[in-house]
């Protein structure tokens, strides 16, 4: 008998589905015969102990590393995964922990960084000035949309927050129309309050823009927080499928560490 959160499930689109990914190094089997499925509007966090294989299969998805075996789905359809930017295009979106930001240029700098908008007519056309009214405005409108605050738009990222840039980097993927975006440890070394910030902002992302998010932590606590799935990790394999409603800690952990409950 399906219990209330498998029919849920059922009602949602599936947005990614992964069949059978693996990722061999030499001997070791980092990703293992991995199958999963991400839905609309769902924040799925994946968890477990170093090298398990999450960052791997993350790779994998995002066509960092060429797998081995298996095949990834957006859709309903193949996905051949070229390039990042080739997702992008797709629509999705990923945040390292390194934010992958341009330390020395701005919030809108960054915002387009790639897409920069030029100034219309001769101008933009011939000697490719940038309309940094444009840029500026439209990071505005968007940090307030989203609930950030950023006060000095001139400042270099540098200068900013931990909290601060990882907001931007999320702000980013979201104003170039991604509706799946992949956070690697999206809260790591931040302080608490920053780290409740940028949880906040990947519910309101989710509940109010319809984005998807495949987070990779070790923070149990964020995971219980925000996601409404868990896949447990270990040894390339996944071990467990939760529904954060219906597990406990207990349970993932004693999955984590391959300990009985």
């Amino acid at each position: 008998m399906e219990n209330k959160s498998q029919k849920e499930q059922k009602n949602k689109r599936i947005i990614i589905e992964a069949r059978g990914l693996k990722k061999h190094f030499g001997g070791i089997r980092a990703v293992d015969d991995v199958s999963f499925k991400l839905y609309e509007s769902e924040i799925l966090g994946i968890v477990g102990d170093n090298g398990a294989g999450k960052s791997t299969l993350i790779k994998l998805i995002t066509g960092a590393y060429k797998s081995d075996g298996g095949e990834v789905f957006l859709n309903g359809n193949r996905l051949e995964i070229q390039n990042t930017l080739q997702l992008r295009k797709l629509g999705i979106e990923t945040v390292y922990q390194n934010q992958g930001l341009v330390e020395n240029m701005n919030a809108p700098s960054n915002l387009f960084l790639g897409k920069e908008k030029v100034k219309p007519g001769l101008l933009g056309r011939v000697f490719k000035w940038l309309d940094k009214k444009f840029m500026k405005d439209e990071t505005n409108e968007l940090l307030k949309k989203l609930n950030i605050e950023l006060k000095n738009f001139a400042l270099p990222v540098k200068q900013l927050s931990g909290g601060q840039q990882q907001s931007v980097t999320i702000a980013r993927a979201t104003y170039w129309k991604g509706k799946i975006t992949i956070l690697d440890e999206p809260a790591n070394n931040l302080g608490v309050e920053e780290q409740e910030k940028v949880l906040n902002l990947v519910r309101n992302l989710r509940e109010n823009h319809n984005i998807s998010f495949i987070m990779i932590t070790h923070n149990l606590e964020h995971v219980f927080g925000i996601a409404d799935r868990i896949l447990v990790m270990r040894n390339g394999k996944i071990v467990g499928d939760k529904n954060v409603k219906e597990t406990t800690r207990n349970e993932i952990v004693s999955l984590i560490t391959g300990a009985f409950v």
